[in-house]
């Protein structure tokens, strides 16, 4: 494992040998489908090794998953149901136990669809919509059940003790994340990392964070890395996942990201667990309820993203935001319209909406260009 986790940080990250190396230690996988509200340290404190469902395929995986699921179920939730289907990612087919939750329709119906087509037993957890004054009270209950339910299955006792240093190790890692914005990477080296993060685990991540940056001398040695020729542009709205062409795409055509305010991205690192609460699945609730879960809540959602998205304009020197859709995804297609009216007074914003085909890319590579023609045009 220690090979794997010092892999130069400008080579491709060894998923499969990775997993490989897990399965052969006798770790049980977990599947759980790639949103932010599984409180991942429960899984953990289990002894279960988490296969987030990230790791994406071709438009032919959509493709397959179309063939299962309505085409108006997100094109995500379906390239990965075509991508258990395929076999061509090995560790999916490793997957024993998935996590379902209502985070929204792609998972319910997708880890459905995986559940009972697959055999796999699921694990389910019900998700407030809302966040009014029994949420908190509401999820924790939930959490607790999820824990008993998690437990139950995998023949495992959750121990409190265990989950309380399972939230010091992962606020640990949440930590070395937010250290990534000041070393001065971005573009697809910054996105690798944040996609990295997704999957190891906490020590892991730190342990590789360390390693490649921040205690690499070689590296220290460089000095200031930080990019000051190109626009200081944002990624927002749905993350760009793992084997996703989309991050390859923008950088040949001359965009260079340096924040990413999607889940896979530096929200990753943005909410630490309450390590003092007494009661860790109240902790655990709040955090990822009222940390997580804003962008998601009813009837305030977008005014939530807003606030946030303008605050880090001004923060970070946001120069031009590139609002990332993938279609059908239902929380990100709700209000792309205000997001670009109300953003574009501060900052130009491209509002981009896509699936996996790779037919696009003229017509995006023009998009794109104009795009970073207009915000290079006020610089830095």
């Amino acid at each position: 494992m220690d090979s794997i986790l010092a892999t130069p940080a400008g080579e491709p990250f060894p998923y499969k040998q990775y997993f490989m190396e897990k399965k052969e230690a006798g770790r049980v996988f977990v599947g759980i489908f790639a949103h932010e509200m599984v409180p991942v340290e429960l899984v953990r404190a289990a002894g279960a090794t988490i296969v987030p469902l990230v790791f994406v395929g071709p438009e032919e995986y959509s493709a397959t998953g179309g063939s299962f699921m309505s085409h108006s179920t997100c094109t995500f939730a379906r390239n990965i149901v075509g991508a258990f289907v395929h076999e061509d990612m090995r560790f999916y087919k490793q997957v024993e136990y998935l996590v379902r939750s209502n985070y929204c329709n792609g998972d319910f119906c997708g880890m459905e669809y995986l559940g009972r087509e697959f055999r796999l037993p699921t694990i389910d957890l019900s998700v407030p919509v809302k966040t009014l004054g029994h949420s908190v009270a509401y999820f924790t209950s939930q959490v607790e059940a999820f824990a008993q339910r998690l437990g139950s299955l995998l023949g495992a006792r959750i121990e409190e003790d265990e989950t309380k240093r399972q939230v010091k190790v992962h606020n640990a890692a949440r930590a070395a994340i937010r250290r990534l914005l000041d070393v001065g990477i971005y573009g697809s080296e910054l996105l690798q990392r944040y996609q990295e993060a997704a999957v190891l685990e906490p020590a892991e991540l730190v342990e590789r964070l360390d390693a490649i940056y921040f205690k690499n001398e070689a590296f220290l040695s460089e000095g200031d890395k930080r990019d000051t020729k190109h626009p200081g542009i944002m990624l927002s709205g749905d993350p760009i996942f793992v084997n996703d062409f989309f991050a390859s795409w923008l950088e040949e055509f001359g965009a260079s990201v340096v924040y990413y305010d999607t889940w896979i991205g530096a929200r990753l690192g943005e909410t630490d667990v309450d390590e003092a609460d007494p009661d860790v699945y109240n902790a655990l609730a709040r955090a990822y309820l009222l940390g997580h879960g804003l962008e998601r809540a009813v009837p305030a959602a977008m005014d939530s993203r807003l606030r946030k998205a303008m605050t880090l304009v001004k923060e970070r020197n946001i120069t031009g935001i590139i609002n990332h859709t993938l279609k059908f995804c239902d929380f990100q297609a709700i209000g792309r319209g205000e997001f670009k009216d109300q953003l574009g007074k501060l900052v130009p914003v491209l509002d981009v909406e896509r699936d996996y085909s790779q037919s696009g890319f003229g017509g995006m590579k023009t998009r794109v260009e104009a795009f970073i023609e207009l915000v290079s045009g006020g610089g830095r």
